[in-house]
């Protein structure tokens, strides 16, 4: 029941301090309550301690005594205002267990015409967890209110398997309510925060998310009946496990969909407690020594692969939120002891990361294509040898993709070859012939339009590119101008040589800015070839016409970092998504032995000394910025020096942005990938015929860091879903996947709930 203003102004003050369990006025006059922690789960009810929906009576009939408090505000209810408010129980932690449901119940208590103590006045409010407060995106998935607005808030449960997973984690709940008094018919509210920490405990064998090999499992097996209670012996420092992967302090995406987790185990140890813990959640898995599909992985470390349920609640609930403790417990099978890790830390990116991704499979010498925004959960081969007219056998990479998606161009045979491969609607279909359809691509290893490296304009309508491998560089169409200093512009629709624009030097790696504005170069110190080239620098050349077509007009260009410097070669740019910086690639240290020969300084990445990435502001006289969190060596990293380094620093080369940016808070985060060296956590590497092995790296920015001169990078993760039994380069993002038979998106969340119903009108009468 709810108590109308008419009785509780009745009531006196010793009732009233009665019937609110001890609740009473502050030095400040904001009234107290009784503190609950809550039992974890179930119902939660405001009056914390009286039984829900049997609040004690009173005797309506006395009168106010006249004692200057609640007795003084003695006449009808329309002549009282209501101040003060509080939303009892204001900034409440409640537990939910994973697949239940919890409730807490509210009320509003206020202050009638200003005097304590104060009173329920729950029966002329409304409730709601609004989509947004404050200006910040509110997390109405975490549960609400109904949609008559009464004071029951439940957490959520998800109806259909399309439905975002269930969630915890802090939002903002509200009252609504009118006036009646003196300010009557004026709206009032009062807010408060409500925590719900979602918990889910799974035990052994875990089936894991699958894996780009279609791998059945990582799990060992099951693990006892009793399993939780065997981590509840006595600490034994000499079973603790040491984590080597997730990198500590890595920012994740939340649709990342794929999580595992490597340790190494201490001997004698069976039974392993993995452990998230955030103020949103607290998931736990039990389980054996695992390993992981998609590739080998060393008998003396253990895996764990999340499987779809614990990951979605771990993502979900701390999407935007707080860093997650991440432990690892060890024990036996009879308990004789507990060892605990060290703890690390990862986040989760407020947003999902959407888009789409084409990576070079260096290995199969094909392009291959990853829906990161997608429901898939395997990349698939987009170009490959052989495949629409291109010979078999010739290897086809060094590929750029237009913002939109639509346009694709690439290199054959590469280096010292470097014949035009482009397709200028990838919305077209092959038809039944499929890859055996010749006509299908728009140009299919032209030999008079050579290209080793491109990069399009925001529209797609053109795009730049440069061969240095000879003098070959369009003889047949321009044969008055077949200089390598050349930056040549390409139609965006036939694919074929429109210009050249002569720089003076040799550029390399050119990187259109988002924003039309600029073109970034390699610019080249000494001259081998487009894959390998020495001693660079880097420019920005402005564009000053022909930004979204017709005649390229290029202004001078201005040198960021010099090249021909002693000890450094600086290569391959890639502009943010908002052209604000770029990134690119240093190797350092380079001597007079292998400064322009060899391939310990080039800007390929086999056999280099080290490759980091770093981001500048692109104007004169801007600071680089060492991303230092992007080179932190990851556990394995660390095990062993690779032969020719000295230091374990990862080698890290082609760094490439995505074309979109994502909200964080108040600020954002910019993404981007490297082909890099390191070792993918405790994964066996699968080494290729250089005797190397690349896999593609993920990471997140701080522009606003940047912008400062600060690191403002996180550590990476490799992507999961690439095969890791090849090596893969060079990822280039697009905003979405283009295809004649594109994957279905994935769903949208559901819509904030709507808002409340008016608030009960105040009773007539109005103020005397």
């Amino acid at each position: 029941m709810r108590v109308s203003l008419t009785l509780l102004l009745a009531l006196t003050g010793v009732g009233l301090a009665g019937y609110l369990g001890g609740c009473g006025g502050t030095d400040s006059g904001s009234p107290t309550f009784p503190e609950d922690a809550g039992d974890g789960g179930g119902a939660r009810d405001a009056t914390h301690g009286v039984e829900a929906g049997k609040l004690p009576t009173q005797d309506s009939g006395k009168k106010p005594t006249g004692d200057g408090n609640a007795g003084d505000a003695a006449g009808s209810e329309a002549d009282v205002t209501i101040t003060n408010l509080v939303m009892v129980p204001a900034n409440d932690t409640i537990t939910v267990k994973g697949g239940a449901q919890a409730t807490v119940k509210y009320k509003v208590m206020g202050e009638l015409d200003g005097k304590t103590p104060a009173v329920d006045v729950t029966d002329r409010f409304v409730f709601y967890a609004p989509g947004t407060f404050g200006g910040q995106p509110n997390n109405y998935l975490i549960g609400g209110f109904p949609t008559n607005g009464d004071p029951t808030f439940t957490t959520r449960l998800p109806t259909l398997a399309t439905d975002p997973p269930q969630q915890g984690g802090t939002l903002t709940v509200e009252a609504f309510g009118l006036n009646p008094g003196g300010d009557a018919g004026v709206p009032i509210s009062v807010s408060t925060t409500l925590t719900v920490k979602l918990t889910a405990q799974f035990n052994g064998p875990i089936v894991p998310v699958d894996a780009p090999d279609a791998g059945v499992g990582s799990d060992a097996g099951a693990v006892p009946a009793n399993a939780a209670s065997l981590f509840g012996g006595p600490a034994n420092a000499s079973f603790a496990p040491t984590i080597a992967y997730p990198n500590n302090g890595v920012m994740l995406p939340p649709n990342l969909k794929f999580l595992e987790v490597h340790w190494i185990p201490a001997a004698s140890t069976t039974l392993y407690q993995v452990s998230f813990d955030s103020a949103a959640a607290s998931i736990s898995y039990i389980v054996r020594c695992g390993t992981v599909p998609n590739g080998p992985f060393p008998a003396s470390a253990c895996a764990l692969v999340l499987d779809s349920t614990g990951y979605g609640y771990l993502a979900a609930s701390n999407s935007g939120g707080a860093p997650v403790t991440v432990t690892i417990a060890a024990t036996n099978d009879t308990g004789t002891g507990v060892g605990t890790s060290a703890p690390l830390t990862i986040q989760f990116a407020q947003q999902a990361v959407n888009g789409g991704v084409y990576y070079w499979n260096v290995s199969q010498t094909e392009i291959m294509r990853f829906d990161f925004g997608g429901t898939g959960l395997e990349p698939e081969v987009f170009l490959a040898p052989g495949n629409y007219g291109l010979p078999a056998g010739q290897c086809v990479g060094c590929h750029a993709i237009s913002a939109d998606g639509t346009k694709l161009v690439a290199s054959l045979n590469g280096q010292d070859n470097g014949q035009i491969v482009y397709l200028n609607n990838l919305a077209s279909s092959p038809g039944d012939a499929g890859v055996a359809n010749t006509s299908y691509l728009t140009l299919a290893g032209d030999s008079t339009n050579h290209i080793q490296f491109a990069s399009f304009n925001p529209s797609g309508d053109e795009f730049v590119a440069v061969y240095g491998d000879g003098n070959t560089a369009g003889t047949t169409t321009i044969p008055a101008d077949p200089n390598i200093d050349n930056l040549w512009l390409h139609d965006g629709n036939t694919g074929k040589i429109i210009s050249g624009v002569t720089l003076g030097y040799e550029p390399d790696h050119p990187s259109w800015s988002p924003d039309g504005t600029m073109i970034a170069v390699t610019h080249v110190g000494t001259h081998n070839t487009s894959q390998r080239e020495f001693s660079g620098g880097i420019d920005v050349i402005p564009v000053q016409s022909g930004i979204d077509g017709g005649t390229l007009g290029l202004g001078t260009p201005v040198t960021l970092i010099p090249s021909n410097v002693a000890g450094f070669n600086r290569y391959n740019p890639s502009f943010a998504p908002d052209s604000s910086f770029l990134y690119y690639t240093e190797t350092s240290g380079c001597d007079s032995s292998n400064q322009t020969s060899g391939e310990a300084c080039d800007s390929d990445v086999h056999l280099n000394i080290n490759a980091t990435t770093w981001a500048m502001l692109p104007t004169l006289g801007a600071t680089p910025v060492h991303l230092a969190n992007v080179a932190t060596p990851g556990y394995a990293d660390n095990l062993g020096t690779p032969a020719g380094m000295t230091t374990p620093a990862p080698i890290d080369t082609f760094p490439r942005s995505t074309p979109f940016e994502t909200t964080q808070g108040s600020g954002k985060l910019f993404w981007f990938t490297v082909a890099s060296e390191r070792k993918p956590g405790m994964r066996t590497q699968v080494l290729d015929s250089d005797g190397i092995q690349q896999t593609l790296w993920m990471f997140a920015v701080d522009p606003a860091k940047v912008a400062a001169g600060q690191d403002g990078s996180y550590p990476g993760f490799f992507l999961p879903f690439q095969d890791l039994t090849t090596s893969n380069h060079i990822a280039e993002w697009t905003q979405k996947i283009v295809s004649a038979n594109p994957q279905p998106p994935p769903p949208p969340p559901p819509p904030p709930p709507p808002p409340p119903p008016p608030p009960p009108p105040p009773p007539p009468g109005g103020p005397k």
